[in-house]
């Protein structure tokens, strides 16, 4: 198992740790699609735009750490990782190897989940560990950096070229969000995608509390340009609604204070801008953490299943594409469609003996 009290040894620790850091990104996608799909339609949209747009940069994340694995000769894989759990959760789920992360449920949009959105994306901590465990997710990432550092010469990359063809992600292969995906090639690329996900996501640095709301902006391949220079805003950083590309601890801080940042307010302050309107109450109350054998003796059971069966669909096609299977793109993104159409249904169905709550995605991985 991952454990944070000594330094990355060899190349097959490095790769231990990018499995999980493709979990990592991929355990916060359905926690979030729960709490975006439970909104009714046509209420929320500002909250529903920016959830949906961490969401697709999420997805960016994922496909950013499985290049820089691809690159220094690592398989993307949902099995288990040596004696530590599969990188594919199970839920409610925690990472046991990262103190910080707290425990991810499967809830509707509520203040509780937004908290818990809140703590998974806060800022990094001076900790680099406590006991074995990393200290935040920022730490977790700096042990893969120091370690690709020491471990992965010019030797490293080529040789993985050589035996992983065709399984970089390029550009062409994401949308939306801020970002871009990045072909990692060598190390001074594969630092870059480490940055990207660390700078937009989990993983973002305590400094950026000091920074200004002007300043904090994501700015996409500008920012990856100049990697350590401050960007304004502009045009291009904001989404509709007025959102601007801020990390998402920041965008997720406006949820839960609803109110927006004042372009000279700092990050580590409350936003104290115009009013964010949000109507908790216009949400499905979904039964939290469901599963589909909880409902084994009804006609619940049966959807519970399908809805389950098409995310192992979409996970298994987005590893399949991790290693060079350019035709699973087209299956990962019809799949993700329809699991949005059966994650809806769910959430209008009423949850057999309790009417005051309904179903929802149990997002139960089938291929363990």
């Amino acid at each position: 198992m991952i454990t944070a009290t000594q330094p990355i040894a060899n190349l097959d620790d490095l790769h231990d740790h990018l499995q999980y850091a493709i979990g990592i990104e991929l355990t916060t996608i359905p926690a979030y699609l729960c709490a975006l799909y439970s909104i009714d339609p046509g209420t929320n949209t500002a909250a529903y735009e920016v959830i949906q747009s961490v969401v697709l940069e999420e997805m960016l994340h994922m496909g950013l750490a499985a290049n820089v694995l691809n690159a220094i000769g690592g398989v993307p894989s949902t099995d288990p990782v040596g004696d530590g759990p599969s990188p594919v959760p199970s839920y409610p789920t925690s990472v046991p190897f990262i103190s910080r992360i707290p425990t991810i449920h499967l809830q509707a949009f509520s203040p509780q989940a937004i908290d818990e959105f809140i703590a998974i994306e806060s800022p990094d901590s001076a900790e680099a560990h406590v006991g074995e465990q990393y200290g935040s997710i920022g730490a977790f990432y700096t042990a893969i950096e120091s370690g690709l550092h020491r471990l992965c010469s010019p030797g490293v990359f080529e040789a993985a070229r050589s035996i992983r063809p065709g399984c970089q992600l390029t550009s062409g292969d994401y949308y939306g969000g801020a970002g871009r995906m990045i072909e990692v090639l060598d190390l001074e690329s594969a630092l870059e995608a480490l940055a990207m996900i660390v700078r937009e996501g989990e993983g973002v640095p305590a400094a950026i509390l000091e920074e200004k709301a002007v300043e904090h902006a994501i700015e996409g391949a500008a920012m990856l340009a100049r990697p350590q220079t401050k960007l304004g805003v502009d045009d291009r950083d904001t989404l509709r609604f007025g959102w601007k590309m801020y990390s998402h601890y920041a965008r997720f801080l406006q949820l839960r204070t609803e109110r927006y940042f004042l372009p000279n307010q700092f990050i580590g302050d409350d936003p104290a801008g115009d009013v964010l309107p949000i109507d908790w109450r216009s949400v499905r109350p979904m039964t939290p953490n469901p599963k589909a054998d909880s409902f084994l003796d009804t006609w619940a059971h049966q959807p519970m299943v399908a809805c389950n069966e098409t995310y192992t669909s979409l996970v298994n096609a987005v590893y399949q594409t991790f290693n060079g299977n350019s035709r699973a793109m087209g299956e990962a993104v019809e799949a993700m469609y329809e699991l949005k159409y059966l994650s809806l249904s769910l959430l209008n169905m009423p949850a057999p003996g309790d009417r005051l709550r309904t179903l929802g995605p149990g997002f139960e991985y089938l291929g363990r």
